[in-house]
């Protein structure tokens, strides 16, 4: 009787010790893993504040995106994107145009010295310059008779030579005479240049015509 009892007890103590056991493995939780809470996230969180001060700072905009962490909580990362300019750049006046400078007629000289067989009206019915004009600026009146060689000043006014410029209706032919050269048959036809009868007939400098040699006017 007294060896049942005893084998009963430790039965019973065994069971207590068991179920014990059991209790115990069931209340202490499993060790949690490190989450983004400890050291790391708190350094992670003071990078991105300094991160959004020096975007603040600089006037850019600060865009915030989420990523994922390996324990699956969620956290930012501060970018800066630079900031647009306020105003627009400004422009460079543009520089201005110089205005163009008065010249002379083309084809009129300033001034143009006397060849043989020429005299000042008909250097004024050449260039059609006003022959008066041409007289006074050149020192001269209408009685002068200046020699070869004498500068003359052609007036630059625009005023015309009053009158009729041509002498002689041309084109034409004429007959070289004793004594005549391009310049002075030019002035015989008062409106006519030495240089287009020489290119008209196919002459060279110096010119020299010989009597009876018939030339073309144009």
């Amino acid at each position: 009787m007294t060896i049942k009892r005893t084998l009963v007890l430790l039965a019973l103590v065994m069971f207590a010790i068991i179920l014990a056991a059991c209790e115990l493995s069931a209340s202490t939780p499993p060790p949690t893993t490190q989450t983004g809470e400890g050291p790391m996230g708190t350094l992670q969180s003071e990078l991105g504040d300094i991160a959004t001060q020096t975007a603040l700072a600089g006037g850019g905009n600060i865009s915030v995106p989420t990523t994922q962490t390996p324990s699956g909580s969620s956290e930012t990362q501060a970018t800066t994107e630079p900031a647009e300019p306020t105003s627009p750049p400004t422009e460079e006046p543009p520089t201005a145009t110089p205005l163009p400078v008065f010249t002379a007629t083309p084809g009129i000289p300033n001034t143009y010295t006397l060849q043989k067989g020429e005299f000042p009206f008909c250097i004024a019915r050449r260039f059609n310059v006003n022959q008066y004009e041409l007289l006074n600026i050149s020192g001269l009146s209408l009685s002068s008779r200046p020699g070869v060689g004498f500068n003359l000043k052609i007036p630059q006014t625009g005023n015309h030579f009053v009158g009729q410029r041509a002498l002689r209706s041309h084109p034409a032919t004429y007959t070289v005479g004793a004594g005549d050269t391009i310049n002075s048959i030019a002035c015989l036809y008062g409106d006519v240049d030495p240089s287009a009868i020489a290119q008209a007939n196919g002459l060279k400098a110096p010119y020299n015509l010989n009597a009876g040699k018939k030339l073309q006017i144009p």
